[in-house]
């Protein structure tokens, strides 16, 4: 059972890196504007966040079930969000306000995400 959950797990990840390199790189040409490496730091962490917080969902049996729902959840609505802002903001933003946008994003799913992660934790 463990390693159908995996497997499906990392098929959907590989997807889903598949195709947001495809709209990147084939779609918006993302290699020639100036926020390509902040967009691609901030793509990767997006993704090893998404990445950790299906594998605590799935995997980890030291956080309470009420919990785990809203930080994946809150996950799935930052990554989304990431890549709006990714999809959007590269062409039509300047490069601080990108990395801000991208800061203060970040920002805010901690800042919601943390407390849910510590009051769901389990000894």
């Amino acid at each position: 059972m463990r390693r159908g959950k995996l497997a499906l797990i990392l098929f959907l990840l590989a997807f889903y890196m598949f195709i947001m390199m495809y709209v990147f790189f084939a779609i918006i040409h993302i290699d020639a504007l100036d926020n390509f490496i902040m967009a691609m730091l901030f793509e990767v962490a997006g993704f090893c966040v998404l990445m950790g917080s299906l594998w605590n969902a799935f995997f980890s049996k030291s956080m309470k079930l009420g919990f785990r729902v809203p930080l994946l959840m809150t996950t799935v609505g930052y990554t989304v969000l990431l890549n709006l802002i990714n999809c959007i903001g590269v062409t039509a933003v300047k490069s601080q306000y990108f990395i801000l946008l991208h800061i203060a994003l970040l920002f805010l799913y901690c800042l919601v995400t943390i407390p849910i992660y510590i009051a769901g934790k389990t000894h």
